[in-house]
């Protein structure tokens, strides 16, 4: 073999070598390169998945306490609300009593107020019958000496039907035939009884005449309206 062909035969050589030896070390790199960065991406996503686990446990966290103040909210509420009802009770009680204190004083101590046989008041209130109503008539006299009065009522409903006045007494209301309403007594009396509204008829007022007598002789007439107000709870006997 020649000299010439030896060098290059030893040239090629370390030239496939020197290549070999690049490729060995790029791969090697690469490989290196390549668990570096997959243990960063792991190390990331570990990290990621640890975030995800608080921002989860954070968020039922949250949720929870969200719940609490939702429950505490509304027993608030129900609290006032219920706060609300008493007072609103106590209100109504006071004024009933403090109405039934009034009465009673009209009835015990009349020299406190005005003297005299008094229509007190006719209250309302609606009945298990469709139209149907219940009243209550109270009447008292406020004089010193007491003695027994007695006497007639006649009492007027006073409306509309189909946009024309109309009035009604209160006897043509009644279902059952009905004797006319009397009275009798010394202090107070109460008198109540039902009756139906015609359809389409609209109420406005209530007219009450009292013709009063007193030892067997006519003592006087009297004569009040009251508004139409239906109670909102129902008058018990």
């Amino acid at each position: 073999m020649l000299p010439d062909d030896i060098r290059k035969t030893w040239s090629a050589f370390k030239f496939y070598s020197l290549l070999i030896l690049i490729l060995a070390i790029a791969s090697y790199s690469a490989f290196k390169y390549g668990n570096q960065h997959y243990a960063k991406q792991q190390n990331e996503i570990e990290m990621l998945q640890h975030t995800m686990s608080n921002l989860d446990a954070e968020n039922q966290r949250l949720t929870q306490r969200l719940n609490v103040l939702g429950v505490e909210l509304e027993v608030q509420r129900l609290a006032a609300l219920n706060l609300q009802n008493s007072i609103s009770e106590g209100l109504q009680r006071e004024t009933q009593l403090q109405q039934e204190i009034s009465f009673y004083q009209r009835v015990m101590a009349p020299e406190l107020k005005q003297e005299g046989f008094v229509i007190e008041a006719f209250d309302i209130a609606p009945s298990v019958s469709e139209r149907g109503f219940r009243y209550e008539l109270v009447l008292m006299q406020q004089d010193k000496i007491k003695n027994v009065v007695k006497g007639t009522i006649e009492v007027t409903l006073i409306g509309s039907e189909q946009g024309k006045p109309k009035r009604y007494a209160l006897p043509s209301l009644v279902e059952a035939e009905s004797d006319p309403l009397t009275f009798s007594f010394k202090y107070f009396q109460v008198i109540n009884g039902e009756f139906i509204l015609p359809e389409g008829f609209a109420p406005e007022k209530i007219q009450v005449k009292a013709e009063v007598f007193q030892f067997r002789r006519k003592r006087g007439d009297l004569e009040r309206t009251f508004d139409w107000q239906i109670e909102q709870i129902p008058i018990i006997e």
